[in-house]
């Protein structure tokens, strides 16, 4: 089956009075409506002296999209400066297809100007270029290596991450995406810097710790401090060792969720099995 390229755009601006949607395609209904406000609102209110430099999130929308988000303050240096959100809603197997969000928001600039209806965008960039060993080698090198495969780790074995600093890095989340198998990015939604942990990213940066600090998130010196796990071992193996062969392997390997439902098949297909069985 096709994979449908259509991406939905909208433009939310927040102020004082709360949020506001100023600009849609066409494909908005009502649902959606409701859906970016709530999320604009929920991204958090912004502590007091604190900017918001260019953000990108993503988050599951409705049952069978995916909201890719820019956020950027609209007027720069000013404490009361309103806050962007652009919205590119795309299918899942699209999404998945991709498995990049911050390719997905590269590849379409926010035009904060804009008002009122706006044209339908599509996919027209094609497949993504494939990783190569020696580029992720490059970026681990330039980042906080322990804290970038103690990061990657957490979230495999099922943990989040919250960052607190007020000047986030958001190279590292691009070099983290390249980390983790791609099956596993598809279950995994970031926020390179946000004013609450409201929405539930797996792995956020927050200019101040929330209080009480949410169960189940470690701090980035407790994902520094992670115990190395196979997979951290093995990637970080073959990205030392430049041996393409295995790092992409380790990429293509099933996620947790795949195996979850692998196993589920299976027990369905036994208890299947053993019912025709009593009867034939």
């Amino acid at each position: 089956m096709a994979v449908d390229l259509a991406i939905a755009q909208a433009i939310v601006l927040t102020n004082a009075t709360g949020p506001s949607l100023v600009a849609h395609s066409g494909e908005f209904g009502f649902s959606w409506e409701e859906a970016v406000l709530t999320i604009a609102a929920r991204f958090g209110t912004r502590p007091a002296g604190i900017a918001c430099p260019e953000a990108i999130f993503a988050i599951p929308f409705e049952r069978k999209h995916v909201a890719v988000v820019t956020v950027a303050d609209q007027k720069p240096g000013e404490a009361d400066s309103p806050l962007g959100f652009r919205f590119l809603i795309l299918g899942k197997s699209l999404y998945e297809a991709l498995g990049n969000p911050f390719a997905i928001a590269d590849a379409f600039p926010p035009r904060w100007e804009n008002r009122g209806t706006l044209d339908p965008l599509k996919w027209e960039h094609g497949a993504l270029p494939p990783q190569t060993v020696d580029e992720i080698a490059k970026q681990l090198q330039a980042g906080d290596t322990a804290l970038l495969l103690g990061t990657t780790q957490t979230l495999l074995d099922g943990g989040r991450v919250i960052l607190t600093v007020t000047e986030p890095d958001p190279q590292f989340f691009r070099t983290l995406w390249q980390l983790l198998p791609i099956r596993s990015r598809f279950d995994i939604w970031p926020a390179t810097f946000a004013f609450s942990a409201d929405l539930g990213w797996h792995c956020s940066v927050l200019p101040t710790a929330p209080q009480p600090w949410p169960i189940g998130h470690l701090t980035a010196d407790q994902a520094r401090d992670y115990p190395e796990g196979r997979y951290e071992l093995a990637i970080q193996s073959a990205i030392e060792s430049s041996d393409q062969v295995e790092f992409d392997r380790l990429l293509t390997r099933r996620s947790t969720n795949d195996t979850l439902r692998l196993a589920a098949y299976m027990i369905v297909f036994a208890l299947f099995a053993a019912i025709v069985s009593k009867f034939f």
